[in-house]
């Protein structure tokens, strides 16, 4: 019977250590910590992969679904009215759709925000313990009552987080979730849009700039060292969360006027930008500035040159 009691206790015990050992993007050790203690691979302009395959548009070369296998956890997203077709055939609601574009969907257009949000859900669907973040350009200027129906249609907006606390005017001090209580309540997706948003109407779509900065993001190449100062928004104070660009463009004069392009692949491959030395060397400004806060959304073109190291120095900075 004694025998019979310390098994049942051991078994017991395994029981609830594996438990407790369940991990919050794919670490136990990130489980308690805050959302704004964790940093994300970024992926910018995460929709604007081929097909086509024109140079001078592309950010990325993976589909959103391989970059969610990979380890991608945030995703900028670019909000834009297609062009109106000179076609009378085209149903007039057709150019009032929501689609991811890039500035023009002349240039590049992955379809509607809806159908891109279906593939985020199928993956929050398979993966209950992952966590994602929106950071979404409302270039087109959508009412945010334009942005929800995607979201409701597509049913990710029930993993999507409402928080329990109000701007205030120091826009920072603010009592995140611990990734496991994300993970318990499935409230696994937090959504920022840079304009227009308005959570009276529309709680999970929260307004970035309360919540956010951001790093510069017109570095031209070639970059010596990225910076980390608050670019936008530009009123000196400080937010909870931070967007690390690291990213740069080509700049071209036409006509008088500068014309910035994404670099290539293979540019970004030459100058070494999304090797672990140019990551961590941002990584150590933004400490240099900000102290001990984490740099949240690590953010670059093409996260699959550089042989993973993006994913390196994420965990790196994560401790796991």
């Amino acid at each position: 019977m004694k025998s019979f009691c310390v098994l049942s206790f051991c078994c017991l015990f395994l029981l609830v250590s594996a438990k407790k050992a369940e991990p919050c993007n794919g670490h136990a050790s990130l489980c308690n910590k805050h959302y704004n203690q964790v940093s994300f691979a970024c992926t910018h302009n995460s929709y604007s992969y081929p097909p086509p395959a024109t140079i001078g548009v592309l950010n990325q070369e993976k589909s959103i679904q391989q970059q969610l296998s990979d380890g991608v956890r945030a995703f900028m997203l670019d909000l834009v009215r297609p062009e109106l077709s000179s076609d009378p055939k085209t149903p007039k609601e057709d150019n009032d759709a929501v689609h991811l574009c890039h500035a023009s969907c002349l240039l590049i257009n992955k379809g509607t925000l809806e159908n891109t949000l279906k593939v985020f859900k199928a993956f929050l669907d398979k993966n209950r313990r992952e966590v994602i973040t929106f950071i979404i350009e409302n270039y087109s200027e959508f009412s945010v009552e334009q942005v929800e129906p995607s979201f409701k249609s597509s049913g990710i907006d029930k993993y999507a987080y409402v928080p329990d606390f109000k701007p205030n005017s120091q826009k920072h001090g603010y009592k995140w979730p611990t990734l496991k209580r994300m993970v318990d309540t499935n409230k696994r997706l937090m959504v920022f849009m840079d304009d227009k948003a308005d959570v009276s109407k529309v709680p999970y779509i929260l307004p970035e700039w309360e919540y956010v900065i951001e790093t510069p993001f017109e570095n031209i190449s070639p970059v010596e060292k990225f910076p980390c100062t608050q670019d936008r928004p530009r009123d000196g104070k400080p937010r909870d969360l931070l967007v690390m660009n690291h990213f740069a463009y080509n700049r071209a004069e036409i006509m008088g006027k500068d014309i910035d392009t994404p670099l290539t692949a293979n540019q970004i491959k030459q100058h070494g930008y999304n090797a672990a030395k140019s990551l961590q060397q941002q990584v150590d400004t933004c400490k240099t500035v900000w102290g001990s806060r984490v740099p949240n959304f690590i953010t670059v073109d093409y996260y699959d040159v550089g042989d993973g190291d993006i994913f390196d120095i994420v965990n790196k900075i994560n401790g796991v």
